[in-house]
């Protein structure tokens, strides 16, 4: 279930946003294309209104007057036009009453005769067949002669139009596709850059709460230009981290305190028990008496650890001041039947930091492996590099399982021998990370268990 949790990445904002504003410019565009596809046929359709309506004026000088009524006398090119076999127009001259006189080209007779009373403006009318469901525009002009009132009229087949539009189209979208591809993307482009850049806040907050820690609680997330939905929630994540100081800063000061003000009553106590009694007496209760005063000092050495506390600096050397702490504890060690030795006894590490917090580090690790290793180890200092001193032995190791969590505070392993409350390796991490160095498990270690104490230099 976690893997495949894992493998479900989360949605990306980023192109979301852009999906989403394409899909819209690409639907602007589309709409756009048909708009002017429609107003293009529109324009066209005006246009061959106002042809027609000029071609029934010329139609109407074309009227001669003979003794059986008015004729049409035709120049040459409108013949050819009206006579061709796929001809779109016609024209009609009709009485007054719809007979046909003369008629050619294009036929519409169900277009009706134009209600209205005749004058002498042109009469547009559209109409279809209800057979065939054809389309015609209509333009019928009246005119007397000889005393009697006639209609002439001028038609157009629509499907010219249709298909005069469609082809104009057909034939100008090859060359506005790649002014229209160009412009696509030059949009999109456009618009993944406009996001991204509206989103680069937001990555900054991102960068910043990454950063956030224990030892950086007083720091809180900021951003110019921090888009107004997004405030909110950086609002509220600083409250909730102002809350946190305030309880983490509660926490650490009880520690320290409580741990401060326990110091005074074990000396008493130790010093009553001391003079009344001796040490064949007292038996283990001086050594319980020195293991609580041992962890009263170690959580008031976290407590100082994680918090402001400056700790005074100076150049020194950290594998001497290693070589000194195995030194002052070689009888604890001999008296436990541990071989404790220094592998390159003339090696130097310079560093620049606390020589007490140094010490407390070695201490730290060379107890923590006479304490977790049987008798007859051997526990070795050395010096790796410049900048790295190590601690290891060859006792049974630490098991690939713990590795993660040997660290924590009061965590203590299964070999644990003598007094303790798992404190010795969290405060000698802790110790290295507010150096700026590093404490590391070499996990690569052929046997027993190495430490690499990394110093920055």
């Amino acid at each position: 279930m976690r893997d495949k949790a894992e493998a479900i990445r989360p949605p990306s904002l980023l192109w979301a946003l852009v999906v989403r504003l394409t899909l819209v410019v690409l639907l602007a565009m589309i709409l756009s294309i048909v708009w002017l596809s429609l107003e293009f046929g529109a324009g066209i359709t005006g246009m061959d209104d106002q042809s027609i309506a000029v071609q029934v004026q010329d139609l109407r000088k074309a009227v001669v007057a003979t003794s059986q009524g008015p004729r049409l006398s035709l120049p040459g090119a409108l013949q050819e036009m009206y006579s061709s076999p796929r001809a779109f127009n016609g024209y009609q001259l009709l009485k007054r009453d719809g007979t046909v006189l003369e008629s050619g080209g294009f036929s519409a007779p169900f277009v009706p005769l134009p209600a209205r009373a005749p004058d002498d403006n042109v009469i547009m009318q559209r109409e279809s067949d209800p057979k065939t469901g054809i389309g015609v525009i209509a333009a019928t002009l009246s005119f007397q002669s000889g005393g009697e009132i006639y209609w002439l009229r001028v038609v157009r087949n629509l499907q010219d139009l249709e298909s005069l539009s469609g082809q104009l189209i057909l034939r100008a979208l090859p060359e506005f596709a790649p002014v229209l591809i160009i412009l696509l993307i030059a949009v999109v482009s456009v618009v993944v850059a406009t996001v991204h850049a509206s989103l680069r806040p937001l990555r900054e907050v991102s960068r910043q709460a990454t950063q956030l820690s224990g030892e950086r609680l007083t720091e809180r997330l900021h951003a110019p230009r921090l888009m107004r939905e997004v405030t909110p929630l950086v609002r509220a994540v600083n409250v909730a981290l102002d809350r946190l100081e305030a309880d983490y800063r509660a926490q650490r000061d009880f520690t320290a305190h409580a741990a401060h003000e326990l110091r005074t009553p074990l000396a008493i106590l130790r010093a009553r028990l001391e003079s009344r009694f001796t040490a064949e007496q007292l038996g283990d209760v001086g050594l319980e008496i020195d293991s609580l005063g041992r962890l009263v000092e170690q959580l008031l050495c976290l407590a100082q650890l994680d918090s402001d506390t400056i700790f005074e600096s100076a150049s020194l050397d950290a594998h001497a001041c290693a070589v000194e702490v195995a030194r002052d504890i070689a009888p604890l060690a001999l008296a436990k039947d541990h071989n404790l030795s220094a592998a390159t006894p003339d090696a130097t590490v310079q560093i620049k930091g606390s020589a007490t917090l140094a010490r407390l580090v070695f201490r730290n690790l060379i107890e923590n492996a006479i304490q977790h290793t049987p008798p007859g180890t051997s526990i070795c200092v050395s010096a790796r590099d410049k900048h790295t001193v190590v601690i290891e032995d060859d006792g049974p190791g630490i098991p690939a399982a713990e590795h993660a969590i040997i660290f924590e505070r009061f965590r203590r392993g299964p070999t644990a021998a003598g007094p303790g409350a798992g404190l010795g390796l969290a405060i000698a991490r802790r110790v290295m990370e507010r150096a700026g160095g590093q404490l590391l498990l070499d996990a690569s270690a052929a046997r027993g268990a190495r430490f690499l104490v990394v110093f920055k230099n």
